[in-house]
């Protein structure tokens, strides 16, 4: 078993880090300045770091080598959108990037090249008939930096292209395990990944990789990138998973996931037509791992809703084994995703445990049988 942690330091320790990590943009594309923070907080955990052409960013803890190679993915990125336009009186068009709630769209505060604050504009209450009251399509929002002018709008360093996020920074609600904010997709998976790795004692039995991925919400495309390069001989991602334990959500027929009941493991999921099903083989280590740390697991399937970046590492070379360790939030895609600090807790014991455990992985697709 791997050594206590006084949960109330390392709970201390994901509060200041999550909220670091989470007030950095970073959408998907335009990584570079997460991905700096990321590199430079790698290189005290792990023997080599390093930096591909797309933006992933590698660290590799060296093992002692009785044990196969592990590569840990956590995707930088996080939803937001693109200016598509400008137009004459300052008024900012903009695309989607990835999946933002559209629902919680109108009002919202965002940032524009990181720098920039602007608003989501809302036609004033006042004005609007029942009918103008409803959820305008994404290409009838606009944002407002208070500009006056397209010459204002290029003064500001702001042009077509530009990235945007929310704005906003994590707090704690009345109960201080429970954060809300921006960007908890996915820096609490990266928290956790770092922490894990800092919470080892000494090598690993294996060569650990982790790789903080890019453009997970453009189609899982730094992971595919990190799995070929990287050649490891199984996989875990560290992402969020989306909860059904709200009023709207009905938690046996649609999503049995709850906040602070631990971390997820997912055993199936999809969306679109592109998914995957956790190795048996990683799913037994993984429950293995659990039992050993006293971590209690949610498994879940989440099949037509999301995918994650063991989907796409799962299909690299001759196929290799993934599973996914993910952090409940509610919230999703949202300005104000909640997540619960036991469960990260949870999630840092587990892969902790997992990878101290390397040297009695075996990866027999047929060993269950």
């Amino acid at each position: 078993m791997i050594p206590a942690v006084d949960e109330h330091s390392l709970k201390g320790s994901l509060r200041d880090l999550i909220r670091t990590l989470a007030a950095i943009p970073g959408l998907a594309g335009h990584e570079q300045e997460i991905g700096s923070e990321v590199r430079r907080r790698l290189r005290d955990l792990v023997d080599e770091v390093s930096v591909d052409r797309l933006g992933n960013v590698y660290g590799i803890r060296r093992g002692r080598g009785q044990g196969p190679t592990l590569m840990l993915a956590a995707h930088t990125d996080e939803i937001g959108f693109m200016v598509r336009s400008v137009d004459a009186n300052g008024f900012l068009r903009f695309e989607k990037v990835g999946r933002p709630a559209e629902q919680a769209l109108l009002g919202q505060r965002v940032l524009i090249e990181g720098r920039c604050l602007g608003v989501i504009g809302v036609r004033p209450g006042h004005l609007s008939g029942e009918a103008e009251r409803r959820l305008p399509p994404v290409a009838d929002m606009y944002i407002d930096v208070g500009a006056v002018s397209a010459a204002d709008v290029a003064a500001m360093g702001i042009r077509v292209g530009s990235p945007v996020t929310f704005a906003g920074e994590v707090t704690a609600t009345v109960n201080p395990d429970r954060l809300v904010g921006r960007a908890l997709d996915n820096r609490l998976g990266v928290a956790v990944m770092l922490l894990s790795l800092a919470s080892l004692t000494g090598p690993p039995p294996g060569d650990v990789v982790a790789v903080a991925t890019v453009q997970e919400e453009l189609g899982l495309r730094g992971a595919a990138v990190a799995a070929f390069r990287t050649r490891p001989d199984y996989a875990l991602a560290l992402d969020t998973v989306p909860v059904g334990d709200t009023p709207d959500v009905d938690l046996t027929r649609e999503l049995r996931l709850s906040l602070g009941r631990g971390p997820a493991a997912i055993l199936a999921s999809s969306r679109e037509h592109v998914g995957m099903m956790t190795h048996p083989a990683v799913r037994r280590h993984l429950l293995t791992a659990a039992g050993r740390a006293g971590v209690s697991v949610q498994e879940v399937i989440v099949l037509g809703q999301l995918n994650t970046d063991a989907t796409a590492i799962t299909l690299s070379r001759e196929g290799i084994p993934a599973g996914t360790v993910s952090l409940p939030r509610r919230y999703a895609h949202t300005p104000v995703e909640m997540c619960d600090l036991n469960d990260a807790v949870g999630a840092i014991r587990l892969t902790t445990q997992f990878m101290t455990d390397m040297a009695e992985h075996s990866l027999d697709f047929f060993e269950d049988r």
